[in-house]
């Protein structure tokens, strides 16, 4: 290791050493390191996180507000203001989880989303500031409103909506696929036949079954059974023979099972979600928990380490001021660690029984001490009468 390296290390920390061939030397850490803890704490706390999610809520407000002609015409300069304004945390919040984490940042497609959504919103400034006004308008349109994309951000900082998010896709990647493209075939084939039947003919309606783009359009609303009596009425009134049989039959297997089965795939999925979300949440609770037991058992256990030590050397008179000070090292919120506290419900059971005949014992030592003091004051009673000639 050369002289100019050893010199970029620091000796803040002890426990950082690695092995070289010239023997143990101190290893090298990141001039910013203490900085760098700093971003990442910020970066990982729940203020921060509800200061980012509260900008997309007033975001989602102002684009809500500027959607009135009135309002924007007569506050143009504030809503530009505070359009930059929100543009600019975005980006703050950026560098900070870049900086926080260079690499893992784009392992998650939350984050990925959130850099799209706010390189969308820079290619737009951009294309104003390099093309100005001679900018298609139409392009500057769709980039403009694409920035309701920011008010999808708020499912990076709902664990719940991942969760329905992230079972909706994989409903979609692993089993919907296969019922659409069912339901695209069937669709297809009752198209063709649909052309033949009610469409080839010169007679026929041409408005809705003259060709093959018309009769999948005609068939998508009846999958969606949404205004299909006003297709069938020109079926009718043309007299078109097993119309009526044609319609219910593709309702019944387009809409009542391809459907359903879409809607149960979801929820189903959706079901085992929020299940396996549940159950990752009670994991979490126990290890938060376990890791507060050992911490507080470390603890302790360093306490009376140090303590004995203080002992042997003779800090302490006697063993009365040993334990006063132990019982000043310990806190109103540590944990009682119940390895062996007999909790289960015989044990329960039996503490109840024995409860019962401590009370039982009782009542009847109560009654024996009663009989007592009543046989003492009748013979004190005839003691007294015989001495006197009662």
């Amino acid at each position: 290791m050369s002289e100019e390296s050893l010199q970029s290390c620091t000796d803040s920390d002890s426990d950082d050493l690695i092995i070289d061939d010239e023997g143990p030397v101190r290893k090298c850490i990141r001039p910013d390191l203490h900085f760098h803890r700093f971003v990442v704490r910020i970066t990982e706390s729940a203020i921060f996180n509800a200061v980012i999610m509260v900008t997309i809520l007033l975001n989602a407000l102002s684009m809500a507000v500027e959607t009135d002609s009135y309002l924007k015409s007569q506050y143009r300069t504030t809503f530009v203001v505070l359009d930059e304004l929100f543009l600019g945390i975005y980006t703050l919040e950026f560098l900070l989880k870049i900086y926080a984490e260079p690499i893992r940042y784009f392992y998650s497609s939350y984050n990925l989303f959130d850099f799209f959504v706010l390189l969308i919103s820079y290619v737009q400034i951009f294309l104003l500031m390099v093309a100005g006004g001679g900018t298609n308008l139409n392009a500057l349109r769709t980039l403009r409103a694409l920035r309701t994309l920011r008010t999808l951000r708020t499912v990076s900082f709902v664990r719940g909506l991942q969760v329905l998010v992230t079972a909706l896709v994989d409903t979609i990647r692993n089993s919907v696929i296969n019922v659409v493209l069912l339901l695209l075939l069937l669709m297809f084939l009752f198209a063709i036949m649909g052309y033949y039947f009610f469409g080839y003919k010169d007679n026929g309606d041409k408005e809705h079954w003259g060709d093959l783009g018309a009769a999948m359009l005609t068939l998508f609303s009846f999958v969606t059974v949404d205004g299909w009596t006003d297709l069938q009425k020109p079926l009718d009134e043309l007299g078109m023979t097993g119309s009526r049989m044609y319609t219910i039959l593709f309702i019944f297997m387009g809409h009542f099972i391809f459907t359903n089965v879409f809607i149960g795939m979801i929820i189903m999925n959706i079901h085992d979600a929020t299940e396996a979300y549940r159950v990752e949440q009670v994991m979490e609770r126990e290890q938060i928990v376990q890791k507060k037991k050992e911490y507080m058992i470390q603890r302790q256990h360093n306490e009376v380490r140090q303590m004995l030590e203080k002992q042997n050397r003779g800090h302490y008179h006697n063993f009365y001021d040993m334990v006063k000070e132990f019982q000043s090292t310990l806190r109103h919120d540590d944990c009682l660690v119940s390895v062996d506290l007999a909790t289960n419900l015989v044990w329960i059971e039996t503490y109840f029984a024995l409860l019962d005949h401590q009370d039982d014992t009782m009542y009847r030592l109560q009654q024996l001490h009663f009989e007592t003091c009543n046989l003492l004051a009748m013979v004190m009673e005839k003691k007294l009468k015989q001495r006197y000639g009662m």
